[in-house]
């Protein structure tokens, strides 16, 4: 599932997690990045900002490196054993933010992202601006954090122009769901693909032995 900030994605995936859809896992592999959580822990141990030592290439390659261990030490065994792996984002996330943030000689780096299994699927949140940018407002109010850089209306302008640019070039079948709408129809829709998904493959499987 992917989609620009504030389009329901992450909302989405906590309510999946409780539909009761049997043989699926609900995860991501861009959260608890394990190099990140290195770099967290030497923050708080030596009291330093990484905003002041490191580039933000500096960052995506260890984004990139935590994001490649999660796939093969995580995701992989559990698809491996048979079950379903629903993502909150993936590689394409990846490669927009270095399309669009990087400097242009570091975007080699997401050459990485290639070693990277193909979805079966992939849910597009197609989401205006004017509707995320209120979800924002209204998620950093609630939490009382403020919206990273990414999230402002000229970073989610162009996430969104280059996602259409992107997703006829992917590999994989997209399909596009209409994120505007009130989150519970969202969820809706999203867990209609998803569970037709998950029982044509596990009536394949099953077929198979």
């Amino acid at each position: 599932m992917f989609g620009i900030d504030g389009s329901g994605k992450s909302t989405a995936l906590k309510m999946l997690e409780n539909s009761g859809l049997e043989n699926t896992v609900y995860t991501s592999c861009l959260t608890t990045a394990v190099f990140e959580e290195e770099l967290y822990r030497a923050e708080n141990k030596l009291h330093f900002s990484r905003c002041d030592f490191f580039s933000h290439e500096f960052k995506h390659v260890l984004h990139i490196g935590s994001v490649i261990y999660k796939m093969f030490n995580t995701i992989l065994p559990i698809l491996n054993n048979g079950q379903n792996v629903i993502l909150d984002r993936y590689a394409i996330c990846i490669k927009l933010y270095a399309d669009l943030f990087l400097e242009p000689s570091y975007k080699c780096i997401s050459r990485a992202l290639e070693c990277l299994p193909t979805p079966d699927l992939g849910i597009y949140f197609d989401a205006d601006i004017d509707t995320v940018l209120d979800r924002i407002k209204e998620r950093s109010e609630r939490s009382g954090i403020m919206p990273h850089f990414s999230e402002s209306e000229e970073s989610l302008i162009m996430k969104k122009a280059r996602y259409e640019t992107m997703i006829p070039h992917e590999k994989y079948a997209i399909l596009r769901i209409n994120a505007n709408q009130d989150i519970d129809k969202v969820y809706s829709s999203v867990f209609e693909i998803i569970s037709e998904e998950c029982v044509c493959y596990n009536a394949s499987c099953q077929w198979r032995k």
